[in-house]
């Protein structure tokens, strides 16, 4: 790795950090537990599309990393992970093998994070919590996924036009 890609993966990640802790911050209106905005995915939608998926890959996993270690502990860790790590393949590949717009593959890796973690709180509390909360947090992610896309697409859009 070259030292500007180091850099340039530092300030990503760093921004990634900076918004998961705004996200925390954010009250939710719905009354459902783990419903985010999922602001920190933006830094790796933008890594992905910007710089390649090797640098998507370290900034989201060493995002959930050191967020969890600085605010979740270890079952947060466990939760964020697999939902990054299925949310981040989801992406590459609806990435690399579709003509998906940007937008649509936010969604897509967004849908993907939730299935993570909903994959591993049935195996942590069971699969009645997952069944309940499953649902919603599947219609919650398809919306904060759009969202989180469109976002990133004119930051991208943006710096196409500046730089």
């Amino acid at each position: 790795m070259t030292s500007k890609r180091i850099a340039t993966d530092g300030l990503v990640l760093s921004l990634a950090l900076v918004l998961s802790y705004i996200d925390s911050l954010i009250p939710m209106p719905i009354p459902v537990a783990g419903i985010k905005l999922g602001l920190a995915n933006m830094a790796v939608l933008f890594a992905l599309y910007k710089m390649g998926p090797a640098d998507a890959a370290i900034v989201s996993i060493t995002r959930v990393i050191l967020s969890g270690l600085m605010f979740a502990g270890m079952s947060g860790i466990m939760y964020s992970l697999s939902g990054a790590l299925f949310g981040l393949l989801i992406m590459l590949l609806a990435k690399r093998y579709t003509d998906y717009h940007i937008v649509t593959v936010s969604v897509c890796g967004s849908l993907a994070h939730i299935m993570g973690q909903l994959l591993v709180a049935g195996l942590m509390v069971g699969m009645g919590v997952v069944t309940y909360y499953g649902p919603i947090l599947l219609v919650a992610a398809f919306f904060t996924g759009a969202i989180t896309g469109t976002i990133t697409r004119l930051v991208i859009n943006s710096l196409n036009r500046v730089v």
